[in-house]
């Protein structure tokens, strides 16, 4: 095969991004999106393996230097309906409202340049499934997409950063994440008798009141309650309340410590209101902190610079609890496309593709992060 110049793979990009808008799915429901891009990997001469819906597959590298470099890209879409106007915009009321179909070309791309030319590297391309809360990098790696990496890298798309810009940090770049419910049971009577009943709406608008100060008297945390349901008529009394929660923060070790200060909380209540409440946790996503020494690697091929961390997760982390990494922004910002990441608008020029290209690539070829003292 020919070597490909950046611009034949930015336009095989352009029409693979544009394929996929069309195709949104689900997290765990991408199944024509991972029998569309097995196709493509096939096609340039790759062996593809599963994990579910995700995929993986690996380059031998010409320098014959042990470990492996994975890239990552995720392909999962949102259940919004698309408002951009495109002319391949999804009409099944899914959207890729997160940039996910881009970061899929980008990495098939660079896929489509290491077929032709192979890297320094080893490389392992990992397209990953249910990044949006179903935790699939924690899936990839029981599935053994990890197996003998030694680095991994990764983008994502930032409508807040200057087009064509990477950004990144050595501290926590995305929160950690618990997503849980408190389901507190009560007993209905009517509210002329509330002596009678136990009020479990009542506890609720209590834990709501109580529990964000808690978590965050210590800082770096963020506590929010974004959905409630209960009760089954004005006078009644509720027996029963739900609550949809999350608790975001960059320690690690303060989410042992606000679980143990949010069942002491919910005990207390228990007593005062006479409820019985019980926490189900749906999901813990720990904080994305990047190697230092992959975030030095990535100002050397990117010119990435720094940018603060923010309260959104990202399940990148889980690979970087096992191997030193690094996930980059690349910015998508310029005068027509602002609108925010999960937005029913998103969208951003194509051509910004071509900069995450270069940067699998040139990853393909660098060598492993220093780490010397």
């Amino acid at each position: 095969m020919n070597d490909p110049g950046l611009g034949e793979l930015t336009d095989y990009a352009v029409r693979v991004r544009r394929a996929l808008h069309k195709i949104p799915e689900l997290s765990g429901e991408e199944y024509e999106t991972s029998a569309f891009v097995r196709a493509k990997l096939e096609e340039l001469g790759y062996r593809v393996r599963s994990v579910h819906t995700g995929l993986y597959a690996d380059v031998e590298g010409t320098a014959g230097e042990p470990g492996t470099i994975a890239l990552r890209a995720d392909f999962d879409g949102l259940p919004i309906p698309e408002r951009t106007g495109l002319p391949f915009a999804s009409e099944c009321g899914r959207m890729h409202a997160c940039g996910h179909d881009g970061h899929t070309a980008m990495l098939l791309a660079a896929a489509k340049r290491f077929a032709a030319v192979p890297p320094k590297r080893n490389v392992r391309l990992i397209f990953q499934f249910g990044e949006e809360g179903e935790g699939g990098a924690a899936k990839m790696i029981d599935g053994g997409a990890l197996d003998g990496v030694t680095e991994i890298y990764a983008f994502h798309l930032c409508p807040e950063l200057e087009k064509g810009r990477f950004a990144t940090n050595a501290e926590t770049l995305f929160a950690g994440v618990m997503e849980f419910n408190v389901v507190i049971n009560g007993k209905s009577s009517h509210c002329a008798l509330p002596e009678e009943g136990r009020d479990a709406i009542a506890a609720a608008a209590r834990f709501i009141t109580e529990s964000k100060p808690l978590a965050e008297r210590k800082g770096g945390a963020l506590m929010h309650t974004g959905k409630i349901s209960g009760g089954s008529a004005r006078n009644v009394v509720a027996d029963r309340a739900v609550l949809e929660c999350s608790f975001r923060y960059n320690d690690k070790a303060r989410l042992a410590e606000v679980k143990k200060e949010l069942a002491e909380l919910l005990a207390r209540l228990d007593g005062e209101f006479g409820t019985k409440s019980v926490t189900e946790v749906r999901s813990v996503y720990p904080p994305l902190v990047c190697d230092a020494a992959c975030v030095a690697k990535m100002r050397a091929l990117v010119s990435a610079e720094h940018i603060g961390g923010r309260y959104t997760a990202e399940d990148f982390a889980f690979y970087l609890e096992r191997v030193p990494g690094c996930m980059c922004w690349l910015g998508v910002r310029d005068g027509v496309h602002v609108s925010p990441l999960h937005s029913d608008t998103f969208d951003f020029d194509e051509s910004v593709m071509a900069e995450g290209i270069k940067a699998f690539v040139a990853l393909g070829d660098a060598q492993d992060a220093d780490r010397t003292e």
